[in-house]
């Protein structure tokens, strides 16, 4: 009867740290996505001109993200609500939307100028 006993207890223990193994698959928005296209008042912009260097946004797991620009980091917040993508910094929020790999932002830093990332990865 013990040893019954120890070969159930130890099979449950089996499965319960097989159970706390997680495989969950990575969230597919995760990546670094760069800025292709800008627009200012309906007119096209060129995004080196605005932002000196450039314009990448890398979306990571836990809902981090870092923007870079002009050679700086800056450490953000993401969060997607079906295809409504929104960006926090500690004090400014920045909306857009994201879906196929495709993510647009409204009044960047609040420059007045909309752009559109594209995943690279």
């Amino acid at each position: 009867m013990k040893k019954i006993l120890a070969v159930l207890l130890t099979a449950a223990l089996v499965l319960s740290l097989a159970a706390c193994g997680g495989s969950s698959k990575p969230d597919p928005n995760e990546g670094v996505y760069k800025a292709t296209s800008g627009e200012y008042g309906g007119i096209s912009i060129s995004i080196d001109k605005v932002f000196d260097g450039g314009f990448t946004l890398q979306l990571k797991s836990g809902g981090r993200a870092v923007l870079t620009t002009g050679g700086e980091d800056y450490n953000l917040k993401w969060s997607l609500d079906g295809k409504d993508f929104t960006l926090t910094a500690s004090d400014s929020e920045y909306t857009g939307t994201l879906a196929d790999g495709v993510l647009t932002l409204r009044n960047v830093l609040d420059s007045g100028v909309n752009m559109t990332l594209e995943k690279t990865d």
